[in-house]
């Protein structure tokens, strides 16, 4: 969300965020921030959601799931976040903002809009949508229910990826996905231009956090045989490593993602959203190894348009890294998919169409 919250702020509106654990990291941007959830952390959140009471059937393995299935699953993900809901509301009717743009698996935003009688947009995230009826069913209606009201009638959606990867209805708009991986000091050696190619890889900032290091194994121990160099960004401070690593692997802490792509032939990654589609807005080539949540649906999505590879991490073998590295007509994909996200509206473009749905009289709306 914070390039459409920078270009309503340069074009002179007030934005602020209502957010939560890591989603804090929003005041990095320049954006005024609210904690909706003080004390929340990421390992609080894990066990919550372990919790739930739909919880074995949501960790249950992804690959291979039906529409059908999908659909069935998704008012659960919805009533997952659903103990978060109350602290955003509270604090939404506080700024009582013109606008709400919202996660869409996310109900604070309709629900405090319906409240507050304003408008609300869903802002998507990766390829997969899901759309406003879905309130309706529960136990994705249960924040609805509490607060005593409905759904607001007529959301509309921001869609963030290109027509090719987008599965399900086209939004109403359709954004440029901008990288946005935050701010950091680059560490130098990201200038230098090798003799070999670089990989990117990365598996978030939740595995290595909840794991620990030893996830990457299996990718070191293949990259060892491949001529290239491998650059391993944790996702967080902790870099040490138990054994010798292969010459050709440099484990590093966090580095902004798309700094690090920039100057990487492919990359090596879990599947995630906002790696997923940094890498494709980059025009970078990727073997997606997914781990769980919508992970298998961005990696099966894009292996199907021909942007990447996809395997299971336990399966991994040198010769899948080696045409990661070669295949001249993935690289070609990707840089099709590419072209067709720089063809979209900028978050610029798409700020300006969301003002007209603001009040008249409002000289600087909010965005929450």
């Amino acid at each position: 969300m914070v390039p459409l919250a920078w270009a309503f702020r340069l074009a002179g509106h007030e934005v602020t965020f209502a957010a939560a654990g890591d989603a804090l990291a929003v005041r990095d941007a320049g954006f005024l921030t609210l904690d909706a959830v003080p004390g929340l952390t990421t390992a609080r959140m894990i066990a919550d959601f372990k919790e739930g009471p739909a919880a074995e059937r949501l960790q249950q393995p992804r690959e291979g799931i039906s529409p059908e299935e999908l659909e069935q699953i998704k008012p659960l993900v919805v009533a997952m976040w659903d103990g978060y809901v109350d602290g955003h509301v509270r604090l939404a009717e506080r700024l009582r903002p013109d606008l709400i743009v919202y996660d869409p698996i996310f109900t604070a935003g309709p629900v405090a809009a319906a409240k507050l009688g304003v408008p609300c947009v869903a802002h998507s995230y990766g390829v997969g949508g899901f759309e406003p009826e879905i309130f309706d069913r529960a136990p994705a209606n249960e924040a609805f229910l509490r607060h005593g009201v409905t759904v607001p009638k007529g959301i509309e959606t921001i869609g963030v990826v290109p027509p090719s990867l987008e599965i399900g209805l086209r939004p109403r708009w359709s954004m440029r996905y901008t990288p946005y991986n935050g701010g950091g000091l680059l560490p130098e050696w990201l200038l230098d231009e090798g003799d070999r190619p670089r990989v990117a890889v990365t598996l978030g900032t939740v595995v290595p956090e909840t794991h620990g290091l030893g996830e990457f194994a299996p990718i070191i121990e293949a990259a060892e045989a491949v001529d290239a160099e491998f650059v391993i960004a944790t996702g967080s401070g902790e870099t040490s490593w138990s054994t010798p690593l292969p010459p050709n692997v440099r484990v590093t802490g966090w580095v902004p993602l798309g700094a690090l792509l920039r100057g990487s032939a492919a990359a090596i990654h879990h599947g995630g959203a906002g790696t997923t589609l940094t890498c494709s807005a980059l025009g970078v080539p990727q073997l997606i190894l997914p781990n769980g949540a919508d992970r298998h649906i961005n990696a099966e999505t894009l292996a199907a348009r021909g942007s990447a590879l996809t395997t299971l991490i336990g399966d991994l073998e040198v010769p899948l890294i080696e045409r990661l590295l070669t295949d001249e007509a993935l690289r070609a994909t990707a840089h099709e998919v590419r072209a067709e996200i720089e063809a979209l509206p900028t978050p610029v473009e798409i700020a300006a169409e969301l003002a007209a749905l603001y009040t008249p009289d409002a000289l600087r709306p909010a965005v929450v």
